[in-house]
């Protein structure tokens, strides 16, 4: 399969977004019309950037989600409809540049909730869900973030080492390769600050008591070579990667360890966490991730608001378009906080009492957490309460109050009784922040993350994701990508044999040989490297021109639709997967002719297909023995009243063993030219050994003048990626394998656009423009300055031209 031990073919295409780039002509406002040509969108990664006019709607996924303590929030149950970006975290590394697990179960091992997959299989684990959350949602870029708080321990010595560096970056492309991911996020906290582990908090925890002063320069060289072999894998691979990276918001940390200008020139986008920007550790309550300032907070002027970090990171010489601001999913609380002279505010920014013990009994100001006080894991008292849980909160303490400070734009609570405080996001303060990077032609949110957000009436935890991307892209459909895979190494045998006795004496043996080569040593590429080259849970579509049936229980359940016969595997406990250097043999029984067949895959037993890739084509295989013949011609058709009819013109018949056999044709059924109605013909033919076809028609007779439906939609064909429809007199191109769902109502189907002669595209009601496109709406035209799905000219999202 990889491109790392031999040269590797074209990746194919199985969702293409057609994005158009209009380029105006100098006259454009002088001249009656738009001259625009379409172009591909290319990336310019000498300067990093993918898509500068494009908001990111991002989110963390902590590999731990999958158990009890997120109550098993798995890969299925992310709102994906409303992502562009999703970032695995974490994943870990060690002195020397080899990549480690931080839960290998959780990545590779567990089920996930996935029907049929068993612990350890090729398809188990978060990283294989995440795929086919990808391919049902291809608005959605999937990436791994790297380091995270408990595991930077490891970034100081390895960056600063060319070798290691480079063993590094080249083990996490790997990485990326394997698992079809888009991005790469590094999450180093922090360069240059020297932090001992806190194994209260978490056992696990590695600290960063190797950082350095060079650590600065050594971020930027890491940088570097992560963008440099980036863009030479998107290049061999055809496919665009992105970087991103995760830096801190106080002016101290960035001032210590982060050169802002040169950073912002690598990345595509820097997610700015601008949360846990206040917490127990701090003397004085205040709001954990505020938009603005308030001049009442005690210790105001040190970045912790959005607006002061963006306005320092700009003036540093940060793209704006780059910045990806913060949103808290959880809160952080204080135990006993003075209630103040502020009635209308109270609590907030006032002195907090030591009144609580952590684990290790260390006196905190804390406030109780969501999760029992654990030593080793979660021993600090902090507030730490997941979103969802605040409801639980209340019940706890029903003294708490929810209070809004209009000046920060911030949400808290606070029970005067007990001067209990807490402060996190909510739906308010979230659309705020959308709006502020809107205003502010920001790139952005990131949210903290996924499993503690509210459950809505979707049943989908996405009570702040939602207003996150409703905000930054109102309520249509997410702009869609390209989703790209690699072919495995697959070649297919095809037997044909006689029996003596039975119905169906002709069939044949089929081979599929999996010839990937697995060479990976080191534990997560060698189970990541397994899981990509092995065939997982296929199926077969195989082209041919009748039914075959299962010739044994290899076959598992055949079943014969448009065209194919589908041999899917899903019931065969050998045929879930079929691992690198294996075969899987079955039988079908039948004397269809055999012209291709192509084979899908799927991470669970009745997942999507995905990665469909042809292993046998350009050739026919006939089965021993006599075969059917073959009727030709025999195609529906419209005609008028009065027209006059054939029902044998133009339709044949041959046998490979008697030749033209037309003259044996028989037909069942009549047409009357002289009515209105539709009329099916049956046809049948039969050859001198007494093998039998037989073939249907629907002629259809109308009132001259009358144009028949042009709709080609039937809700009761599958379709495949790629396939075309015409439906309600609009073509739509299937994205992926889709049954029964209206393509006007489905996101399995995409619109197809045909510009004006000027360039111009008609708008239409929930229409998705991107930035630069030409729009004509009520005879004038306008252009779209960034993403929008709004009505042409009702807001700053468009341009006037004329």
């Amino acid at each position: 399969m990889k491109n790392l031990k031999r040269l590797r073919e074209r990746r194919s295409k199985v969702l293409v977004a057609i994005m158009m780039s209009m380029i105006i002509t100098q006259g454009l406002y002088s001249s009656d019309s738009i001259i625009a040509n379409a172009q591909e969108q290319t990336s310019n990664h000498s300067k990093s950037t993918v898509n500068h006019n494009q908001k990111r709607n991002v989110m963390y996924y902590g590999d731990w989600s999958i158990w009890g303590g997120q109550e098993n929030f798995y890969p299925k149950d992310i709102p994906a409809d409303k992502l562009t970006h999703l970032n695995f975290a974490f994943l870990d590394f060690d002195s020397n540049g080899n990549l480690k697990f931080t839960d290998r179960d959780a990545a590779v091992g567990a089920p996930v909730g996935q029907d049929g997959v068993q612990w350890g299989a090729a398809n188990a684990g978060v990283l294989s869900a995440f795929q086919e959350l990808k391919v049902k949602n291809p608005n959605l870029k999937i990436g791994v973030s790297l380091g995270g708080w408990s595991k930077s321990g490891d970034f100081s010595e390895v960056a600063s080492n060319p070798d290691k560096r480079a063993k590094l970056v080249k083990n996490v492309l790997k990485f990326i390769e394997y698992t079809n991911m888009d991005f790469i996020d590094i999450d180093w906290e922090y360069p240059c600050d020297v932090r001992q582990p806190d194994l209260v908090d978490n056992k696990n925890d590695e600290g960063t008591p190797n950082a350095t002063k060079a650590d600065k320069e050594n971020y930027i060289k890491l940088l570097q070579e992560f963008r440099t072999e980036l863009d030479k894998q998107s290049s061999k691979l055809s496919k665009d990667y992105e970087l991103s990276v995760a830096i801190p918001a106080p002016k101290s940390k960035v001032d210590l360890g982060i050169n802002v200008e040169k950073l912002f020139n690598i990345v595509d986008f820097a997610n700015i966490m601008t949360y846990d920007m206040r917490g127990a550790w701090d003397e004085y309550s205040g709001h954990q991730t505020a938009l603005y300032p308030n001049e009442s907070d005690p210790i105001k002027g040190n970045n912790l608001s959005i607006d002061e970090t963006v306005d320092y990171l700009v003036d540093k010489g940060a793209e704006k378009d780059k910045i990806v601001i913060g949103a808290a999913y959880y809160s952080r609380g204080w135990d006993k906080v003075e209630k103040g002279s502020n009635n209308s505010l109270p609590g907030i920014f006032n002195k907090a009492s030591i009144t609580t013990k952590d684990a290790d009994q260390t006196p905190s100001r804390g406030a109780i957490n969501e999760a029992p006080l654990a030593s080793g894991d979660g021993g600090r008292m902090g507030g730490v309460w997941s979103y969802r849980s605040l409801d639980k909160l209340k019940s706890k303490y029903p003294g708490l109050k929810e209070y809004w400070d209009d000046t920060a734009k911030a949400p808290y609570l606070y029970d005067e009784s007990t001067g209990k405080l807490f402060t996190y996001d909510n739906v308010k303060s979230i659309t705020e922040k959308t709006k502020y990077v809107n205003d502010n032609n920001l790139g952005g949110m990131i949210g903290w993350m996924a499993s503690q957000d509210a459950k809505t009436d979707s049943s989908k935890r996405d009570e702040l994701t939602k207003a996150s991307k409703e905000g930054l892209f109102g309520s249509g459909k997410l702009p869609q990508n390209e989703i790209t895979f690699s072919k495995l190494d697959v070649k297919t045998s095809i037997s044909p044999y006689e029996e003596q006795w039975g119905e169906d004496k002709n069939g044949y043996e089929i081979t599929i040989k999996n010839n990937e080569v697995l060479q990976e040593s080191q534990d997560v590429l060698a189970s990541v490297e397994k899981g990509a080259e092995t065939i997982k849970a296929p199926k077969l579509y195989i082209k041919s021109d009748k039914a075959l049936k299962a010739g044994d229980h290899m076959a598992g359940n055949v079943t014969y639709e448009n065209g194919y016969t589908i041999v899917d595997l899903q019931s065969v406990w050998e045929g879930k997967n079929i691992e690198p250097g294996k075969t899987y043999t079955f039988k079908l029984k039948g004397d269809a002719n055999i012209s291709g067949i192509d084979l899908v895959q799927r991470m669970s037993d009745n997942g999507i297909d995905m990665y469909r890739q042809s292993i046998l084509e350009d050739s026919e295989v006939k089965p021993p023995g006599n075969q059917a013949p073959v009727i030709h011609g025999v195609d529906n058709k419209t005609i008028n009243i009065g027209d006059s009819f054939d029902k044998l013109a133009g339709v044949t018949a041959t046998d490979n063993e008697d030749g033209d056999i037309t003259n044996k044709i028989n037909v069942i059924g009549s047409v009357d030219t002289n009515k209105e109605g539709s009329y099916k013909l049956v046809y049948s033919v039969e050859d001198s050994k007494g093998s039998k076809s037989e073939k249907e028609r629907v002629i259809t007779v109308v009132k001259k003048g009358e144009e028949p439906s042009q709709d080609t939609y039937d809700p009761n064909k599958i379709y495949l990626a790629g396939d075309s429809v015409i439906f309600k007199g609009e073509k739509y191109i299937a994205k992926w394998w889709i049954k029964g769902e209206d393509p006007d109502k489905s996101q399995a189907w995409e619109k197809v656009i045909t510009p004006n002669e000027d360039g111009t595209i008609d708008y239409y009601q929930g229409m998705i423009c991107n930035g630069g496109e030409y729009v004509k709406y009520n005879n004038h035209v306008y252009k779209a300055k960034w993403w929008t799905n709004t009505v042409p000219g009702s807001d700053a999202s468009w341009e006037f031209i004329k």
